[in-house]
């Protein structure tokens, strides 16, 4: 049992690891990376306990707990870099709905075990925010990646730049008119390539989708 789980933690991963920084078979990495969280919990069912995800919680028993968890992280992290929403409204329900399922699954049979003792709070809590989490994310790839809608095109200009550090790590923004109130503005996250290539007045062309959960979302056009 212990080199299955083994297994499971490398597949997980590599996955996570590809499906976050991998530019190639982009949808088929994010495809497989929704179900093998999914699986991961159907595994632990499935074997009865001698494999499971809360190392914290069973610490002599094997545990894939670290596949399960970075399988989810590239998800969330391919989601977060790819798409940018500017209404999330239509988002939530789909998501606490999936991550209603999961928890579910997670915790069927094992509820009071997982829950009773106040030193397994920290984890269940990170569990459950790590479900939501992923499953928010998904809903927003599904919602962007699958959208067949017509674009509209809209014009910006770059008001101001801001770089700041956060956790040893600099995150860059561009502060630009907000496309859709000429009078507002928008702080929206962009990468060190683009931060360093824009200057202040420059003219940007945007693309707005309606998203298949009418979530609109847009993308700048290089």
């Amino acid at each position: 049992m212990k080199k299955k789980a083994v297994l499971i933690n490398i597949i997980g991963c590599i996955l996570g690891l590809s499906t976050f920084l991998s530019p190639y078979f982009k949808e088929v990495l994010i495809y497989i990376s929704f179900f093998f969280p999914i699986f991961c919990i159907f595994l632990v069912r499935y074997y009865h306990g001698l494999i499971s995800i809360e190392p914290e919680i069973r610490p002599n028993i094997p545990t894939i707990s670290i596949g399960f968890i970075l399988s989810c992280f590239g998800i969330i992290g391919r989601s977060f870099i790819d798409y940018n929403v500017l209404d999330h409204s239509n988002i939530w329900i789909p998501s606490i709905i999936i991550a209603l399922l999961i928890l579910t699954i997670y915790y069927f049979n094992n509820f009071i075990e997982l829950i009773s003792k106040k030193e397994h709070l920290v984890y269940n809590i990170f569990i459950i925010l790590l479900i939501e989490g992923f499953s928010f994310y998904s809903v927003i790839i599904v919602n962007c990646m699958y959208d067949k809608s017509t674009p509209q095109v809209f014009e910006t200009h770059i008001l101001n730049k801001i770089e700041t550090r956060k956790i040893r790590r600099k995150v860059y923004y561009l502060i630009i008119e907000d496309w859709n109130n000429k009078f507002g503005e928008k702080k929206i996250k962009t990468d060190y390539r683009k931060y360093y290539s824009s200057f202040i007045g420059e003219k940007l062309k945007i693309e707005q989708k309606r998203g298949k959960f009418d979530a609109s979302w847009y993308y700048f056009i290089e």
